[in-house]
């Protein structure tokens, strides 16, 4: 076994299939309250710290499609510190909020823990200014899953591992399926359950970003539209905390407005398309490929790719291009790893980091 093979954050990559169809399944059982909550609701606030805001971002992006109604994504930090330009009850203020306004307006707060400082407070001032929340956690005996009037439980999804993995794709796979059932959006439930049936095209595409993290690069882009931004935003901290590595995420079209002036030889951009625009947004990355940068581009399907140069990698063709979202996370994974050990990091420890963030503490 290599010194990658025995890193215990690739181990528990490894194990992100299982972890999304147990989490899928779950889904399918969600507390009927869930369900009443979200299907009345006029706006809905999707909320997390570090990775768990990017899967905010996600599922904000494909809830507001599967819904159809306001869904946004905020950090918890905007909960605590500044309420007012989030919430349009104003909640956080202690006052002014009527419970009929304040239950069309859940919060769900997302924690892989259930523990970190911020995700407890905000569960607190939103049971104090009548909010309800929803919880979506891996661990269902956290102080989360106890504030909160509803909790959504990744089974498979807990791991050990001070970055997420497992956890990010299963907790995305089941908010993605709730929300798919809530809205009446049934081929997009369906396939989220034929996603594990394509992890072999996750792992390929792993074997692309494993190689690719033997080049020490000076700089790393990462590109995604629409839902997919919160998973290049994702991308962009794995590379940014194992690493250490200069990485940037952008909207692909947003890319040509200025950044892309950074492309250049010994740099990587990354390119997460399909669906609606993916061959517009797969143009950006072959023009950042003729400017030098090294390319790789992860696509849905051959049609989608055609033309592009560098290196390719066809993932859940066929899949609405939500549900393929939940595979996209594992070959970030094999980048991510890969160049911490090129760069002698310890992606098992990154510095300053733990695998739980509780403000105030020394």
């Amino acid at each position: 076994m290599t010194a990658f093979e025995e890193l215990l954050t690739w181990r528990e990559s490894l194990t992100s299939g299982e972890a999304i169809a147990a989490a899928v399944d779950a889904a399918g059982r969600m507390p009927r309250a869930a369900r009443d909550l979200l299907s009345i609701a006029d706006r809905i606030v999707v909320t997390g710290a570090g990775s768990s805001y990017y899967l905010a971002q996600v599922a904000a992006a494909a809830g507001r499609t599967a819904l159809r109604r306001p869904i946004i994504a905020a950090p918890l930090s905007e909960l605590i510190l500044r309420p007012d330009g989030v919430l349009v009850a104003g909640a956080g203020t202690g006052g002014g909020v009527t419970g009929q306004t304040a239950t069309r307006e859940p919060v769900v707060i997302i924690s892989r823990s259930g523990s970190t400082s911020e995700a407890i407070s905000v569960a607190e001032r939103m049971r104090s200014a009548g909010h309800p929340t929803v919880a979506v956690t891996c661990r269902p005996d956290s102080p989360l899953a106890a504030l909160a009037d509803v909790t959504l439980v990744s089974p498979a999804g807990d791991e050990a591992a001070i970055v997420m993995t497992r956890s990010f794709a299963s907790m995305l796979a089941l908010l993605l399926d709730v929300m798919a059932i809530v809205g009446g959006d049934d081929r997009l439930a369906a396939d989220l359950r034929r996603v594990g049936g394509r992890w072999a095209e996750a792992a390929a595409a792993a074997a692309i970003g494993r190689r690719l993290g033997t080049t020490d690069w000076s700089r790393i882009v990462v590109l995604g539209g629409g839902p997919a931004f919160g998973i290049a935003a994702e991308w962009g901290l794995k590379l940014t905390e194992t690493s250490q590595v200069p990485t940037s995420a952008y909207e692909p079209l947003e890319f040509r407005h200025g950044p892309i002036s950074v492309c250049e030889p010994g740099m990587l951009v990354v390119g997460l398309v399909g669906g609606a625009g993916a061959r517009e947004e797969a143009a950006v990355v072959a023009e950042a490929g003729r400017l030098g940068a090294a390319t790789w581009l992860i696509a849905g399907d051959e049609a989608e790719a055609r033309g592009a140069a560098g290196d390719v990698s066809l993932v859940g063709g066929g899949l609405v291009p939500t549900a393929r979202l939940p595979l996209l996370l594992h070959p970030a994974h094999a980048l991510a790893l890969s160049l911490a050990l090129t760069r002698r990091r310890d992606p098992d420890a990154p510095r300053h980091l733990g695998q739980v963030v509780i403000l105030g503490s020394e």
